[in-house]
């Protein structure tokens, strides 16, 4: 599956080569997220490393939350899941031309199959700084419901 990701808001001086960079790094981590949390096989119950590129604290956070950040709540019933799009903006904050943090606006629609098949809807954001080991999701806002 081929995110549709892409330049959101620039605060600060930032080249098109930067900001391509940006964007594909960033659309890196959500994709890394995205897939361990809501893709794989089924059924299953581990999702614990869809967390992996998350801060400490944001890690703790996501596995208080994995009904809403992964599919962990409803995993062991599920036959299978597909997602069928992702969308990601990139809004980035550059001071001076340095890339300082990103935010990332996403959409990811996820169609699920078992007792009840449903098509479900990921959206909000995920906040994330640059660091020597990549970039980390330091905060999120995040909703999910059915899609209608």
């Amino acid at each position: 599956m081929v995110t549709d990701s892409g330049i959101g808001k620039v605060r600060g001086p930032l080249s098109p080569p930067r900001r391509a960079e940006v964007v594909r790094d960033v659309t890196a981590v959500v994709d890394a997220w995205s897939t361990r949390a809501y893709g794989g096989d089924y059924p299953r119950t581990d999702f614990a490393d869809a967390f992996a590129a998350f801060t400490p604290y944001a890690r703790a956070l996501a596995l208080r939350k994995t009904s809403l950040l992964s599919n962990a709540a409803a995993g062991a019933d599920l036959d299978a899941v597909t997602i069928a799009r992702r969308v990601v903006r990139v809004d980035v904050l550059a001071p001076r031309g340095k890339v300082a943090g990103a935010t990332a606006r996403i959409r990811i629609v996820l169609d699920l199959s078992g007792p009840t098949d449903r098509r479900e809807v990921v959206t909000g954001r995920l906040l994330l700084s640059p660091t020597a080991k990549g970039w980390r999701v330091f905060g999120f806002d995040v909703s999910r419901g059915r899609d209608s």
